[in-house]
């Protein structure tokens, strides 16, 4: 009796994958990167005038994410000693390490894969910015500290209203930044569909509400922590679905 149960269990089972294979085939999400137009200066909310000279931010994974898991302590997902690991690629994310140069940016998207993730109700998705692996799309000779770093950043400030002399500033983030971004309303996916997920990124916002003739001087840890919430801020996900029109 006990092996007929487990071989109707086993039955039921093989069933039900070959039920979700044949329903999630067709689902096919695309995934691209959107820098915003680097200017030749950016004016902070505290009036500094920043010239940037490089900004890169390397790219460890993406991961949609369930609306029934969507709330879950980001910590018990990504510890670091899985973090720092290369991420590997699933149905609902994407473990191909990317590193994008925001100075080379025209506002033009850069496509990063592809997901085919099951049937179900999507409510947002994670960005994971960790440095990058030594075979990371877009790692150049130039860009080759992205592998010891997250977000390098690089240039010249001054404030002009106080009549300071620019000063040389580089900002380093070593450690994994995970950027967890709502969607405005759940995807739901019941059925063979096109969509696009547009990740934008503003990095002329990354200096906002930091002092940065003490941050060029000291790099306090106090300004460390706005630049990560910042850069984490600056991500937004834009979705397209053109079969459920606007």
């Amino acid at each position: 009796m006990r092996f007929s149960l487990r071989g109707t269990m086993a039955l039921f089972g093989v069933g039900l994958i070959a039920h979700c294979m044949q329903v999630s085939e067709g689902i096919e999400v695309d995934i691209a990167y959107q820098p915003t137009a680097t200017p030749a200066a950016v004016r902070t909310d505290l009036g500094y005038r920043v010239r940037l000279e490089r900004a890169l931010i390397a790219i460890g994974s993406v991961e949609l994410i369930r609306c029934d898991n969507f709330v879950l302590d980001a910590w018990a997902l990504f510890a670091p000693a899985r973090a720092r690991a290369h991420q590997l690629a699933t149905p609902t994310s994407l473990g191909v390490p990317l590193v994008i140069d925001l100075m080379q940016s025209a506002g033009a998207p850069q496509f990063a894969g592809t997901l085919r993730p099951p049937p179900g109700r999507y409510c947002g998705i994670r960005v994971l910015a960790m440095p990058a692996d030594e075979d990371a799309e877009g790692l150049t000779e130039e860009n080759n500290d992205l592998r010891e770093h997250s977000v390098l950043v690089e240039g010249q400030v001054e404030n002009a209203a106080a009549g300071e002399p620019a000063a040389a500033f580089i900002l380093r983030l070593k450690e994994v930044l995970d950027c967890d971004m709502p969607f405005d309303h759940p995807m739901v996916f019941d059925r063979p569909v096109l969509a696009t997920i547009t990740i934008q990124i503003d990095q002329t916002g990354w200096f906002d509400g930091i002092d940065l003739a003490e941050f060029a001087l000291t790099d306090s840890s106090a300004a460390q922590q706005r630049i990560r919430d910042n850069v984490r801020s600056s991500l937004q996900a834009v979705l397209s679905q053109p079969d459920d029109g606007p």
